[in-house]
């Protein structure tokens, strides 16, 4: 029985279940072949998918929990994986965690949910089928809105589901997944660091474009991902996922590596020349060690040292040019003052149902400009509450302020279950650190529409959420 603990004993199948899904890759690609000569690329596509997809089933119904701690670090690079480019049929996160409804299926929960985490839940639910229905009305093929659909939303609510009921089972396993969420954010910050050493990128791989600010006269880094939103938000959840690990470590355990796994989230962010990004990060700082309940004194001090240092280095970071500028830059916040002003006429346009989904674009261009101070409004919403507003209307932005407030309900129950748990402590100011940085990025960037950071996010809360369900019912009182 021992033996079956030792981590080859999980590495032998695993590489097995990896042979039987190349397999399945290859036969599945020589059979939609055939299909693809005879009836056309996307019914080839969607074989090769249904092959694939039932592979992934297997597997991980083979791995289990395996199959989510390795999602994170796996999730990184696999985001390269999709085919084909441009409107992806199969990506990495469909297959992966489409599988993971196996893994829901055959581990039922082991305790009711609480009262804190109802809130959250039932949010995700009512936001998957508000948003599917929308997206479907929007346009009813496989690509655009109902892609965004599957990986922004639904998939993130499936990850959620898993990684909660995984965490469910003990806090060796929230550490689990929390080291692995702080490895990706490593994975993540290193190619970050990487692009901007050796000038490569990779946004073109994954549908985007290379985003060159004119205003700094660089290209802003956007590691795998096609546009560097996601990936500074993905950033931000990962150093909250770190901070807690590093706190939550059994005294006198070694955590120097997992510092340097934070300085390359930490140098990702500063890359993505976003400052809703960099706030972000400062309040997943001050959060993760300034939030302990019923000790105001030391957020104040966390606060207070963290404003000393940032009036020591100022001086020094403004002698950059980029920070300087992206500092200094005035005319951003007024061009966002005006696109707001022109998503509620959006609103207003079209209130109970919205435009649609994606549509907010083309419905701006065709309208005038507004202006704030002389400068004119964007063609994008630039903020995920004015987007949702605008192309989905008041039913489709009661459902995201329904998960805002769930959010803010598990936060508070940490908090409860803070003054008894050392877990739920530290868990406390990582989980509201996360969240505000998720806030912060999502008032003044269109951050829902994009699957990783949602994906990252989902699979951070569903920790929380777990391990709070599962302290809670450690607590109760059992009957006699």
């Amino acid at each position: 029985m021992r033996a079956a603990s030792h981590p080859d004993s999980a590495l032998r199948p695993a590489a097995m279940w990896l042979v039987v899904a190349g397999v399945a890759l290859l036969s599945g690609a020589t059979a939609s072949g055939e299909v693809d000569a005879r009836f056309g690329e996307t019914p080839a596509l969607l074989l090769l998918a249904a092959l694939l997809g039932g592979t992934f089933f297997i597997l991980i119904a083979f791995l289990g929990s395996l199959a989510i701690v390795v999602w994170p670090v796996a999730a990184t690079v696999g985001y390269l994986i999709q085919v084909p480019r441009g409107e992806p049929v199969i990506t990495f996160d469909r297959v992966w965690i489409g599988g993971m409804l196996v893994y829901i299926a055959l581990n039922r929960r082991s305790s009711e949910r609480s009262a804190y985490t109802r809130p959250l839940a039932f949010g995700l639910l009512w936001l998957v089928v508000a948003y599917g229905l929308r997206s479907v009305t929007t346009s009813a093929t496989l690509g655009g809105p109902v892609a965004t659909w599957i990986d922004a939303i639904l998939l993130p609510a499936i990850l959620f589901v898993a990684c909660e009921r995984y965490c469910l089972l003990g806090a060796d396993r929230g550490r689990r997944l929390t080291g692995a969420l702080m490895l990706a954010g490593g994975v993540l910050g290193a190619i970050g660091v990487a692009q901007r050493i050796w000038g490569f990128e990779l946004a073109t791989l994954t549908g985007g474009a290379v985003r060159f600010d004119e205003g700094v006269d660089q290209a802003r880094v956007s590691g795998p991902y096609p546009v560097p939103e996601p990936y500074g938000l993905s950033l931000v959840i990962c150093l909250a996922a770190t901070l807690y690990w590093i706190q939550s470590r059994p005294r006198g355990s070694r955590y120097s590596w997992a510092l340097v796994l934070a300085g390359l989230e930490i140098a990702g962010i500063m890359l993505t020349l976003f400052r809703a990004a960099w706030l972000a990060a400062v309040l997943v700082i001050v959060a993760s060690f300034g939030i302990r309940p019923g000790r105001f004194g030391r957020l104040y001090a966390v606060m207070g040292l963290v404003a000393v240092v940032a009036v020591v280095a100022a001086p020094q970071l403004l002698q950059n040019e980029t920070i300087a500028t992206r500092t200094q830059d005035t005319d951003n916040i007024d061009a966002r003052l005006a696109t707001y002003e022109q998503g509620l006429q959006i609103f207003r346009s079209a209130p109970i149902f919205g435009v649609g989904v994606n549509e907010y674009n083309a419905v701006a261009e065709q309208l005038p400009p507004e202006k704030v101070g002389g400068v004119e409004s964007l063609t994008f919403p630039h903020s995920s509450y004015v987007g949702l507003l605008a192309e989905q209307g008041i039913l489709g932005f009661l459902p995201f302020l329904v998960v805002s407030y769930g959010v803010w309900v598990l936060v508070r129950g940490l908090r409860t279950a803070s003054f008894s748990s050392r877990e739920a402590l530290f868990l406390t100011g990582a989980v509201a650190g996360a969240a505000l940085g998720y806030l912060v990025m999502s008032l003044t960037l269109t951050m829902l529409p994009y699957s990783p950071s949602n994906a990252f996010f989902a699979a951070f809360l569903g920790a929380a959420s777990g391990r709070l369900d599962a302290l809670l019912s450690a607590a109760q009182p059992r009957a006699p």
